[in-house]
């Protein structure tokens, strides 16, 4: 349903490979990751009543603790990952469904992308476009 030539590889809307990412990047969204599960695991660390925050043992705060800690490093572990593995764009830029650019969906229809154009059923009393 496209015309034109076939996208080649310089083309930022080719899906066929990945793209590069930052492996460092991934490494340390990684190691935070892991702190929480490691601290968690780690349960001689913080198996004792003292010091105590009001009336709850160290035992709980602690852990408790952990929930906001782990919200934290999850959140920055999903930045990170964004920036270490680059967006690719899904049409070519400046492309809105509606216009020629958009290769599938150039109608304004979404829906009829793999459908003849001239035997849509939703389109009564229209001809073949």
């Amino acid at each position: 349903m496209t015309s034109g030539p076939p996208p080649t590889a310089e083309d930022p809307t080719v899906h066929e490979t990945t793209p590069p990412a930052n492996k460092a990047l991934l490494t340390l969204a990684a190691v935070l990751l892991a702190i929480p599960v490691i601290a968690l695991l780690w349960v001689d660390s913080y198996a004792r009543e003292d010091p105590k925050l009001g009336p709850w043992p160290f035992f709980f705060w602690y852990q408790f603790l952990w929930v906001f800690l782990t919200a934290g490093l999850t959140y920055t572990s999903y930045r990170i990952v964004l920036v270490a593995r680059p967006h690719r764009p899904m049409t070519t830029p400046g492309a809105h469904i509606g216009d020629r650019t958009d290769a599938d969906l150039f109608d304004g229809d979404p829906w009829d992308a793999d459908e003849p154009r001239d035997t849509d059923p939703r389109r009564d009393g229209e001809e073949g476009r």
